[in-house]
């Protein structure tokens, strides 16, 4: 009897042996397909973050808006309002405003000759009471100085655009499409680097799409090769400017460096 169970058992380690060593190759092969696709989708991730799309900067080439902010409920205790703060704004019920609605609050200070007024988003807030052409709201969202003066535009959501950093080795040519400079400096400084913001002078109208990657270069020298060093990416667009967003650079990005659409192939 004891022999009989000894010898089930021996059969039955055997063909569990067998199952795992036949199961093995496909488990295994199925896992390292598995993980190159996850290395695959690893590259792909958003290039717009939230701060990119909300709290960035941009060329304002319409009217300002004639919504501002006129005065705050802590203004006597505090010139710079946050998160939570309430607002007062010059308009109310008889210019249209309801209630819930939500604002972009925009700075405009500094002219770029030849285009017009910097736009830096400073964060968003919601109408809450209204008056009739008074109304108070209250900061949701601030990425920067919020103060009595700032001007308001209805927010508009945006979606963020998913891809990878297409980087900047491709060949030192000038390829075909969009050509232009950089115009304007996120800082008070002379140059910048990946993740900083700037703006360049193509827009809608040269074609410009938000999400589309273009090169940054310079002409060293007449009919040399260009020095190719940067890649960014198109955060926001107007009529003849746009945001970009340094993805990479192995050099500083500064006013006047030349910007060109990516080659096709």
């Amino acid at each position: 009897m004891k022999k009989n169970i000894f010898r089930i058992t021996k059969i039955s380690v055997l063909l569990g042996m067998i199952i795992t060593i036949l199961a093995f190759p496909f488990h295994y092969y199925g896992q390292e397909d598995q993980i190159k696709r996850a290395k695959i989708y690893d590259d792909i991730y958003p290039l717009l973050s939230e701060v990119d799309l909300y709290c960035s900067i941009m060329i304002w080439d319409e009217k300002k808006p004639d919504i501002k902010i006129i005065g705050a409920e802590k203004e006597y205790e505090k010139k710079i309002m946050s998160d939570g703060d309430v607002v007062y704004i010059n308009k109310g019920k008889e210019d249209g405003l309801e209630q819930g609605q939500l604002f972009l609050v925009l700075e405009m200070e500094i002219n770029v000759p030849g285009f017009g007024p910097v736009a830096y988003k400073r964060g968003r807030l919601r109408v809450m009471d209204l008056a009739a052409t008074r109304s108070s709201a209250v900061i949701e969202k601030s990425c920067g100085w919020i103060r009595i003066g700032n001007y308001l535009t209805p927010f508009e959501p945006k979606e963020t655009v998913m891809g990878k950093d297409l980087g900047y080795d491709i060949s030192p040519f000038e390829a075909r499409g969009a050509k232009g400079e950089v115009i304007y400096l996120q800082t008070d400084f002379n140059e910048i680097g990946s993740g900083h913001w700037a703006l360049i002078d193509l827009g809608a109208e040269d074609g410009i799409q938000l999400g589309q990657q273009m090169i940054v270069y310079r002409e060293v020298e007449k009919d040399a090769p260009l020095k190719i060093f940067g890649n960014v990416v198109i955060v926001d667009i107007q009529n003849k400017t746009s945001t970009i967003k340094i993805l990479s650079c192995r050099d500083a990005v500064r006013i006047g460096d030349l910007i060109m659409a990516r080659p096709n192939h």
